[in-house]
C-alpha cells in the first residue's frame, strides 16, 4: 500500500478551474491551452506583510521581532521548463531568492525526468546556501548539492512499478480528468459570479485580455460550501477516484493476491464513504454554519488577475490574499470555553492580519532556444538523499 500511495501522489493533476459564464469559460479555455506548452520561462515575486492587533504590552514586545521579519520577507524565482510533446519527459530549472529579515538566501533547483522507457529517470538536484548545507551533517559541509534520485528510491523496496505503463497512465488520467471537468463545469454554479473581464492591459509591452477572480469573505465561504456539497453529491467524482486508484494499483508490481487485497480494501472504504455521505454533509454544513460567523478574509479578500495574450495563453498572474485571523472569534465559535472554565487566549485575543502579494510573468512560450544544463554531480560534490536518511531519523 505504501508504494501505491507514492504512485498516486506522483500522478495527481492539480488543475481544476470551473465556471459557467462567458468570462469564466474564456479563462477556463486559457488554462486548458496551457497544456499545449512544451517550453517556457517565468518570473515570480512574492511578498508578505503581517500585523497583529489586540495584544497585551508583554505580547507586543514578543511579537514585534517576528512581525518585522515577516514584513521583510520576499521571495523571487526565475524558472525554465522544457517538455516533450508526449509530456513523458521534462527538464526544469529554478533560481530562487529568499530575503528574510534582511538576510539573503539563494537556491537553485534542477529536475530531469523521463518516464517514457522501462527504466524511469526522476532526478532532482538542489543547491542550497553553504550555511544550510553545513547544518545537515558533518559530511555535507564541503558539498554543493543534494540529489534526490526518485526513480531509485521508488524501486528500493520489494515492490516495483511498471514504469512502461506509468507515463501512459498519467496521460490517460489527465484525459479523463479533462473530460470530467468539461462535462461538469457548465453545471457548477455557486450562486455568484467569480470572474469578470477587465478589458485590455499592457504588461511588459504586450497587450493582454485581463480577467479578475475576486472573492470577499462571504463569497469565499459560499464557494467552499457549494464546492464540497457538489463534490459529495457527484457520483461521477467517486467513480473517477475509484478508476484512478484501481489503475494505479495495476501498474504496481506486487503479488496478485496482495494487489487484489489492496483493491478490495480501497473499494470497501470507498463504498463505506458513499454510505456515510449524508452524515458527512450534515456535519460539514453544521461546521460551515459556524464558520460563516468567523471572518477569515480582510477587506481586500482574494483577488487574482489573469492576463491572456493574443495566442490564448495565460502570461500574467498578479494577486493579493488578505487574511484576517481573529483568534478570539474562532475560540468563541468553535471551542466550548465553559469546559475549560475560561478562555485559553486570556483577556486579549490576538487578531492576525496577513497579506500575501504575488506576481508571475510567463514568457518564451514554446521557444525552442530555451536550454537547461544539469550540473555534474558526484560523491565529491553532492550529498545523496539516501545518505541523509540516518541523519534525519
Amino acid at each position: 500500500m505504501k508504494k501505491i500511495s507514492i504512485v498516486s501522489l506522483l500522478l495527481v493533476v492539480s488543475m481544476l478551474f470551473v465556471g459557467c459564464t462567458s468570462d469564466e469559460l474564456k479563462l477556463y479555455q486559457a488554462f486548458e491551452k496551457s497544456k499545449d506548452i512544451t517550453s517556457m520561462e517565468s518570473k515570480t515575486d512574492i511578498s508578505f506583510t503581517v500585523d497583529v492587533d489586540n495584544l497585551s504590552e508583554e505580547d507586543q514586545e514578543m511579537a514585534k521581532q517576528i512581525v518585522n521579519m515577516i514584513n521583510g520577507l520576499k521571495v523571487n524565482a526565475h524558472q525554465k521548463a522544457i517538455l516533450n510533446k508526449d509530456k513523458t519527459a521534462t527538464k526544469a530549472e529554478a533560481k530562487v531568492g529568499v530575503n528574510f529579515g534582511g538576510m539573503q538566501m539563494d537556491m537553485q533547483v534542477w529536475i530531469d525526468a523521463d518516464m517514457s522507457g522501462e527504466t524511469p529517470k526522476m532526478i532532482e538536484i538542489i543547491k542550497m546556501p553553504q550555511l544550510m548545507m553545513a547544518s545537515l551533517s558533518p559530511e555535507s559541509e564541503s558539498k554543493e548539492y543534494i540529489v534526490y534520485d526518485i526513480g531509485k528510491m521508488m524501486n528500493a523496496g520489494q515492490e516495483e512499478v511498471d514504469f512502461s505503463k506509468f507515463a501512459k497512465l498519467g496521460k490517460d488520467i489527465e484525459a479523463k480528468l479533462t473530460d470530467f471537468v468539461k462535462e461538469h463545469y457548465l453545471d457548477f454554479d455557486p450562486g455568484f459570479k467569480m470572474i469578470n473581464s477587465k478589458g485590455k492591459k499592457t504588461v511588459d509591452g504586450e497587450s493582454l485580455s485581463i480577467y479578475e477572480v475576486k472573492l470577499d469573505d462571504a463569497a469565499f465561504k459560499k464557494l467552499i460550501r457549494y464546492s464540497v456539497n457538489d463534490l459529495l453529491d457527484n457520483k461521477d467524482a467517486v467513480e473517477f477516484i475509484k478508476d484512478y486508484m484501481n489503475s494505479v494499483m495495476d501498474i504496481v508490481e506486487i503479488e496478485e493476491s496482495e494487489k487484489l487485497s489492496a483493491k478490495e480494501e480501497f473499494n470497501q472504504g470507498l463504498n463505506k464513504f458513499e454510505e456515510e455521505v449524508p452524515e458527512l454533509k450534515k456535519k460539514f454544513n453544521e461546521f460551515m454554519d459556524k464558520f460563516d460567523k468567523v471572518k477569515v478574509l480582510g477587506d481586500n479578500g482574494i483577488t487574482i488577475e489573469y492576463g491572456i495574450n493574443k495566442d490564448g495563453y495565460i502570461t500574467h498572474e498578479e494577486g493579493v490574499i488578505d487574511l484576517n485571523i481573529d483568534l478570539g472569534s474562532i475560540e468563541k465559535t468553535f471551542i466550548n470555553t465553559d469546559i475549560a472554565g475560561k478562555s485559553m487566549l486570556g483577556e486579549k485575543a490576538p487578531i492576525i492580519k496577513l497579506g500575501i502579494k504575488f506576481k508571475t510573468n510567463i514568457y518564451n512560450i514554446n521557444n525552442k532556444d530555451i536550454n537547461i544544463t544539469m550540473p555534474d554531480v558526484n560523491a565529491e560534490n553532492a550529498l545523496y538523499f539516501n545518505d541523509l536518511i540516518p541523519v534525519i531519523e
